[in-house]
């Protein structure tokens, strides 16, 4: 063979190398390509919607441990949750899976929407008198109409303007709940307005042949107990809102428990009112002679109502030029005490005793003074920030109780209740660290669960004002 026919079959055999790697080349080449756009079609397919969910909503769409929403997403093969927005209205439902798998959840999800029943929200006004028996011992009837209705029931407690002798109670739910919530409501109003008018019918008959009571046929009639704040069973730390209803400083003010006993107590006072507004009533009930101890009803100063009182002490001083005599009288069921002349003190007439005198006299656990007593900044920043006669309400826990004299005369009850306060508008603000921040308080060295309370047996009581 000669050199240039091996030349040649030597560059033949090159090229159909070179041929044949170039066309496996193009096969491996488009075998990638059309693996790059299948995943790139199957990502194409892959998406995530987003649902407005009413907030409302939302836990009646998850179900009882998720069980309804795990449904949803077994029925359209796509995975979802909930994130949190900055509106108080909805919260946003995303889903995740293919356009059609997301289509179909999304429907879903839209039409357990739609098929919710509509909420509404009505108020009805209910006589005072009656509140104490729609909410019953505890809340258990006011808990018996939530069940049975399926509503959300609250009670207010602010007055309307408009109705100066009725209460607020704001149903939410459905049509239909509150039509059952507000028929069970009314039954209770009716049995207790026929069991006023029974009494009122009653009364009216022997008003007019009641005799004239001696003051001592008074003594015999035992006094109410004072109400008492004690915890619940296996809960000793178990919070419970109280008012604060007067004070003279942090170691020494007086509460009302918030519960249907404040709401009875609000009744009774009306009620007082009512009576003792009738000089007919008054000339029944004058008193001949007025003695220390003496449970009796008068008037309060700033607002002209009619309360039950015990009489502190009696003055010999000289009002006004007219040499007649003054007693000071404690106001049982709110803690504060007022001078009152002798001749404007009556007769408290015995049924007006049924309920439990509602001042409790109490005082803030856990601190003390940082001088001999507390400053005229610490008992007005107190005040502030308790609230003081002004109707707020505060969380309250037993801490510890203290044995000293009482402002009472005679009927001493037991020790005074150390309590924790909490301011509860926003977050709990301890009232107790607040006056240690402040520098008007300092830590007891033992704040543990028996507390003890500085007082200064010399000093006298001036309380602030809470009947207005």
């Amino acid at each position: 063979m000669s050199a240039i026919t091996k030349s040649l079959t030597v560059l033949l055999g090159l090229t159909v190398c070179g041929v044949s790697g170039y066309v496996l080349y193009l096969l491996i080449h488009k075998d990638e390509d059309d693996d790059y756009l299948d995943t790139l079609a199957k990502a194409s397919k892959f998406k995530t919607h987003e649902v407005k969910v009413p907030k409302e909503i939302v836990r009646s769409l998850i179900g009882r441990s998720g069980r309804h929403i795990k449904q949803i997403q077994e029925q359209s093969s796509t995975k979802i949750f909930f994130r949190d927005t900055d509106s108080d209205e909805y919260k946003i439902c995303v889903v995740k899976g293919s356009i059609e798998a997301c289509h179909i959840a999304e429907n879903l999800i839209q039409e357990f929407i739609d098929n919710q029943p509509v909420l509404e929200s009505e108020d009805m006004w209910v006589p005072t008198v009656s509140v104490g028996k729609i909410i019953g011992r505890s809340g258990e009837k006011i808990s018996e109409i939530r069940s049975l209705s399926g509503s959300k029931i609250t009670v207010t407690d602010d007055l309307d303007d408009r109705m100066l002798n009725s209460k607020r109670i704001t149903i939410k739910g459905t049509k239909e709940q509150i039509n059952v919530a507000k028929s069970l409501i009314d039954d209770i109003v009716e049995e207790v307005m026929e069991q006023q008018q029974r009494l009122e019918a009653s009364l009216a008959k022997r008003e007019p042949r009641i005799p004239l009571k001696s003051p001592d046929l008074a003594k015999t009639i035992e006094s109410p107990r004072v109400e008492r704040m004690s915890p619940l069973p296996g809960q000793p730390e178990k919070p419970f809102e109280v008012y604060i209803s007067a004070m003279v400083d942090p170691s020494r003010f007086w509460v009302q428990i918030v519960g249907p006993k404040a709401t009875e107590l609000d009744c009774l006072v009306e009620e007082m009112t009512e009576y003792y507004n009738k000089i007919e009533n008054r000339t029944v009930h004058e008193l001949q002679e007025v003695k220390k101890g003496d449970l009796v009803a008068a008037k309060f100063m700033y607002d002209n109502k009619w309360y039950r009182a015990e009489v502190l002490n009696l003055l010999e001083e000289v009002a006004n030029d007219d040499n007649e005599k003054r007693a000071e009288l404690y106001y049982v069921d709110y803690g504060d005490t007022d001078v009152v002349a002798c001749k404007d003190v009556y007769e408290l007439r015995t049924d007006f005793l049924r309920l439990h005198f509602q001042a409790i006299e109490c005082f803030l656990a856990r601190v003390e003074p940082t001088g001999d007593s507390w400053s005229e900044e610490a008992r007005d920043r107190f005040e502030e920030w308790t609230h003081v006669a002004q109707w707020k309400k505060l969380s309250a826990k037993m801490n510890g109780y203290s044995v000293r004299e009482k402002t009472r005369a005679k009927r001493e009850g037991s020790p005074v209740p150390g309590v924790d306060l909490y301011e509860i508008e926003e977050h709990d603000i301890d009232i107790a660290e607040e006056l240690v921040k402040a520098g008007l308080a300092t830590f007891k060295k033992d704040s543990g669960a028996l507390g003890s309370c500085r007082t200064n047996s010399n000093s006298s009581i001036s309380v602030t004002s809470s009947l207005s």
